[in-house]
């Protein structure tokens, strides 16, 4: 790959690991109490304060349409700094890659703290956003296989090459050509681009609308 092209698909990656404070997730992450190790058809080993790379796919290879991949993103987003903060997501034709770090839910009867599970958020991301695509494509039946891939982040640099794998994924795999913009791709710099526009354009229609009153009274 020339140096143009890298440049072009990594153009929406500022600086891998940009939003995560590696200091809290990794000195935090060493004890291993509250540590919980799982095995249906894959292992799951789960532990406090974790960031998790997580993989989704789609029943059977199934193809999620544009407007499809627009939906399961938005279902991402939904809990992103309510039950999970996420640094980083990719939805792609069949399947999905996200960085999160579940966040505490509440206490047990001992006052532990609990935390969300990745069982419990898969599960709402996944029934949430297949009911809506079959909605939206008058079907039925299942859109996502009922496991999921998931390996908890270990160090700094683990980090950084999960985060530019995500965010470089579409170019890399050949989904996306090197010059061309992929919509379903998510880091938290679109979430602050987002909300200051959402703020510039409300602050932009009161004074207009400030302005239209002053002229017709």
């Amino acid at each position: 790959m020339s140096a143009a092209d890298s440049r072009l698909s990594s153009a929406r990656v500022a600086r891998a690991g940009d939003g995560v404070t590696p200091s809290r997730t990794f000195l935090e992450t060493q004890p291993q109490d509250g540590a919980h190790y799982s095995r249906r058809r894959l292992p799951h080993f789960e532990k406090p304060w974790a960031i998790y790379a997580v993989t989704i796919s789609t029943k059977k290879d199934r193809c999620l349409s544009p407007k499809a991949r627009t939906i399961v993103l938005d279902s991402l987003r939904h809990f992103h700094n309510q039950r999970y903060e996420m640094f980083a997501a990719c939805v792609m034709p069949d399947h999905v890659h996200l960085l999160l770090q579940p966040w505490p839910k509440g206490n047990d009867d001992k006052r532990n703290v609990v935390f969300w599970s990745l069982s419990e958020l898969m599960h709402s991301i996944k029934s949430f956003s297949a009911h809506s695509i079959n909605e939206l494509e008058k079907n039925s039946g299942s859109v996502w296989e009922k496991e999921q891939f998931d390996r908890y982040v270990r160090s700094d640099r683990d980090l950084e090459e999960k985060f530019h794998y995500i965010l470089r994924n579409p170019w890399d795999s050949g989904v996306a050509s090197q010059n061309e913009d992929y919509p379903w791709i998510w880091m938290q710099d679109d979430e602050y681009r987002r909300e200051s526009s959402f703020r510039r354009d409300a602050e932009t229609s009161t004074r207009d609308a400030c302005a239209t009153q002053r002229l017709e009274s």
